[in-house]
């Protein structure tokens, strides 16, 4: 009686020891499978994804061991559908590269808390190489930090060079301990981000911002139509070359409103008046700041930022009025800038030269065979050919967008 007791107990305790294991392979399977809805704030706008519970990995104190496992991990998570996803959202709003990135960005911070930066980085990096960007991990003391190569030149921000070319160092937290890449090996198809800009982003939701000094010019009210997440994501867009910003797309309701008023306003005017005119609205449309007093570093805007800023510099100003003289008067048009020595003035004043049907008083410069004569649209009142009394003296060079 008491064997059979023995071997009941033993047995009973089998079954439960099976039916717990079973329990647990059952639990290690449905946590390998299941995922986590994520709300992202991103560029005004709320985004939900479902994110696998394996792609949240921990790393910790970052070496170069836990970094290749938690990428294996990450790698042998469901991330497809995720993937999917977050490509055909950057797909229907045509969002430029830019934007991939703080999308990628914005996915991590609200998949992580703030103390986990090391987290997130890891997670932005395989995002965005799911996404075909060759973004790199490198260590820098207690931190670990990614590596965007750009295809042009990015300004303000650090780099190191690998194989010869720039990668730029994107950290929550500057060390003094300096940089040591990761080596992985490399799928070739892999690419840098672009520095084009496109039309940034498209979405629905825009908002009309009254242009009181345009209005005064022009004796009558006149809005335009502002895509917030477009300013938005302009507003961290890399300090970079001024050609990007010169070939940036308008969005069309934004171009039509422009473009509608304006020609009733020019209509019937002689070439030369009609560019005098358009000359005059861009130089009394806008109030002057620095970028430093707005942005707080260098940035060029896209002319949708300038007309929802109401303020600009010259380099803005001159960006707008070589787009309306094309739209409006098919006239070409090139950048000038004045070479000033760095000495005297760190930032070069830039103005802009239209070769007009028919020679045009006052300075001019020749280009590629044309004639092109000096508007400046940052000299207020100036006629066209007039040059700043200030920068007359120094010599004129044509930049290349």
């Amino acid at each position: 009686m008491k064997h059979k007791t023995t071997i009941s107990l033993i047995i009973a305790c089998f079954t439960l020891l099976v039916a717990f294991a079973g329990w647990r392979v059952q639990g290690q399977g449905s946590t390998q499978n299941s995922t986590k809805p994520l709300s992202v704030a991103f560029l005004g706008d709320t985004l939900r994804f479902d994110i696998p519970q394996l792609l949240l990995g921990r790393l910790g104190k970052p070496t170069i061991e836990r970094y290749a496992a938690l990428k294996t991990q990450m790698l042998n998570s469901p991330h497809s559908d995720l993937i999917t996803q977050m490509r055909g959202f950057c797909a229907d709003c045509n969002l430029c590269d830019w934007g991939r990135y703080l999308l990628a960005h914005a996915m991590s911070e609200a998949a992580y808390p703030a103390s986990m930066s090391n987290e997130k980085i890891a997670l932005q990096i395989f995002i965005l190489t799911q996404m075909g960007f060759d973004a790199r991990a490198a260590l820098s003391g207690k931190q670990l930090v990614m590596l965007l190569p750009f295809d042009g030149t990015v300004y303000e921000r650090g780099y190191i060079k690998i194989d010869g070319r720039r990668f730029y160092i994107f950290e929550y937290h500057s060390t003094p301990d300096g940089y040591i890449p990761i080596v992985e090996q490399r799928d070739s198809t892999l690419r840098p981000l672009s520095i084009e800009i496109g039309v940034g982003i498209n979405t629905p939701r825009i908002v009309n911002i009254a242009l009181p000094r345009w209005s005064a010019y022009l004796g009558e009210e006149i809005s335009v139509p502002i895509s917030p997440a477009r300013i938005e994501l302009m507003r961290s867009y890399p300090t970079t070359e001024k050609a990007p910003f010169h070939r940036a797309e308008i969005a069309q309701p934004l171009a039509d409103t422009i473009l509608t008023s304006l020609n009733r306003h020019i209509e019937g005017f002689s070439e030369l008046s009609a560019a005098q005119f358009l000359l005059g609205l861009v130089q009394h449309g806008f109030d002057f700041t620095s970028d430093s007093d707005l942005f707080g570093r260098h940035k060029q805007m896209t002319i949708e930022e300038s007309l929802f800023y109401g303020r600009n510099n010259c380099k803005d100003r001159t960006l707008i009025y070589s787009w309306l003289i094309g739209e409006l008067l098919s006239l070409p048009n090139i950048l000038i800038e004045y070479q000033v020595d760095p000495a005297i003035e760190p930032i070069r004043h830039i103005a802009c030269g239209v070769a007009f049907s028919s020679p045009v008083k006052g300075t001019n410069i020749l280009y590629r065979g044309r004639r092109f004569t000096l508007c400046d649209p940052s000299y207020v009142d100036a006629a066209i050919g007039q040059a700043m009394p200030h920068y007359a003296q120094f010599p004129m060079k044509v930049v290349d967008i």
